[in-house]
């Protein structure tokens, strides 16, 4: 073609390029004004008020579920304690056997273990009749009025004598092993008492006492006695002696409160858990609702422990008219440890969730701790490849099925949590780093598909078996035809 035709081919190709451009700029004009003036359609709207309609309905749902399971928590947490000390002896066992050690205890038991040996033996009419049978015979007046000057001693040092035979006693191996049985038959008796067994040794009155059994302990202190050479010890009967612990009228709905603690203890935790689980699901945010229920949680179970630890100076107060302040104190604390560790650890769990759902919420500064952690991940995994080190398959499994791992440690935490007794805070603080740290392994060994070495064989073979959708960075990435490109392809 001459100069000339190549000119002439140009400006016909401009001006039909020209011509496109004022038809695309006419027909998004015409959209335009048509989008406009239209008058609205008033079946347009219709789909959307369902839309809003469900939404407020999940919200309402998700909100109800998790302040039940809220509720029913700490209910759930106290009949769990509740069934396991009522039922299982083992567990009531471990529980009170270390007060056997605890100094204020001992104090009091010895107490109530010489109370119970003076009721039984007067040492002053014991030490009179021996004194009397010395002065009948034939001595001087003198060596008389001695023994008659020597009787109050002498009963006295009696009783001390016993008084150290039964502190010894207390302060023996002997004892506790004595202590562990008499608190086995004791709570074996009490579950007959509320299980309304006829054949019980322990009950609980009309006016709300609650007795432990001391037979067992005064039998072994009569044979301490015999056995260090003190005869009149043989004169103490067996008695069925106890030591009034408690007294509340409340003690009285006992039984009521026993049967549902065995029906409801061992259910009602996991009634609490769907709860939560299902208002976490049904919510339409569900890290955010998983962050609150979470941090509201924990602060239930530490208002119900600050409560535990008031219920103790009410309790020792109560308990002051039969039993030391100290040792009242002692008892409580071993009563309530299973429970108040529990708590605890409850509490720790909740704030641990919440802190691992804030990180993957959308409050600051967590999408930059995110971004930041995932950059770190993306050049560590940079630096591998440019050294030769990769995880080769391995990463480009856990890039598929990343979403699946985490699910499958998630689960795996929570079972821990769920089905490991007896639960504690170091527990729950190790398992909650592992799963973390796992999680955190699972992303910066996973080779995601952008990623992939287009140069590698292996890759190339991996991407065909397993194509993927572009990726937002990769669509980003394209040009977008323009004008130019118009008159390019013209």
């Amino acid at each position: 073609m001459t100069n000339k035709e190549l000119v002439e081919l140009v400006e016909q190709l401009r001006a039909e390029n020209e011509q496109l451009r004022d038809d695309v700029r006419a027909a998004q004009s015409a959209q335009t004004l048509q989008i406009s003036t239209d008058e609205p359609d008033a079946e347009t709207p219709a789909p959307k008020a369902p839309r809003r309609g469900r939404g407020r309905a999940r919200t309402v749902a998700a909100v109800a579920l998790v302040v039940i399971g809220l509720v029913l928590a700490p209910v759930a947490l106290v009949g769990s304690w509740a069934k396991t000390q009522l039922v299982d002896t083992d567990t009531f066992v471990a529980t009170f056997a270390p007060l056997a050690a605890d100094p204020a205890v001992k104090a009091f038991v010895v107490t109530e273990v010489m109370g119970v040996i003076d009721e039984q033996i007067d040492f002053e009419a014991s030490t009179s009749e021996v004194f009397d049978a010395i002065a009948a015979l034939d001595i001087p007046p003198s060596a008389k009025a001695a023994l008659v000057a020597l009787k109050v001693p002498a009963a006295r040092g009696l009783q001390s004598l016993a008084t150290t035979v039964v502190t010894g006693f207390v302060d023996s191996e002997a004892f506790e092993n004595i202590w562990q049985q008499a608190l086995r038959l004791s709570h074996q008796q009490l579950v007959a008492a509320l299980t309304s067994d006829p054949g019980s040794a322990i009950s609980i009155s009309g006016s709300g006492e609650l007795a432990i059994q001391l037979g067992p302990v005064i039998e072994a202190v009569k044979t301490a006695l015999v056995d260090q050479g003190l005869g009149f010890a043989e004169a103490i009967p067996t008695v069925d002696a106890e030591i009034v612990v408690a007294q509340s009228a409340s003690f009285s709905q006992l039984t009521l409160l026993y049967g549902l603690a065995v029906s409801i203890g061992q259910w009602l935790p996991l009634v609490a858990l769907v709860f939560l689980a299902a208002g976490v699901l049904v919510a339409k945010r569900r890290v955010v609702t998983l962050f609150w229920t979470s941090l509201v949680f924990g602060l239930v179970m530490t208002v119900v422990g600050i409560a535990l630890r008031v219920g103790n100076v009410i309790t020792v107060s109560s308990l002051a008219a039969y039993v030391p302040i100290d040792a009242a104190g002692a008892i409580y604390d071993a009563v309530t440890s299973l429970i108040s560790s529990t708590l605890v650890a409850m509490a720790v769990l909740g704030f641990t969730v919440a802190l691992i759902s804030w990180v993957l919420g959308p409050w600051r500064p967590a999408p930059a701790l995110r971004s930041v952690f995932g950059d770190g991940a993306a050049r560590l995994r940079a630096f591998g490849d440019t050294r030769g080190i990769g995880t080769g398959a391995f990463g480009r499994f856990l890039g598929r099925q990343r979403l699946l791992v985490q699910i499958v440690i998630g689960l795996g935490a929570a079972a821990i949590i769920l089905f490991v007794r007896p639960i504690s805070t170091g527990l729950i603080v190790w398992t909650a780093v592992v799963a973390v740290v796992l999680l955190l392994l699972v992303e910066v060994l996973q080779r995601p598909v952008a990623t992939i070495d287009l140069d590698d064989p292996a890759d190339l073979d991996e991407v065909s078996e397993h194509p993927a959708a572009p990726t937002p960075e990769a669509v980003a990435a394209e040009p977008v035809a323009s004008t130019d490109n118009m008159e390019l392809r013209g």
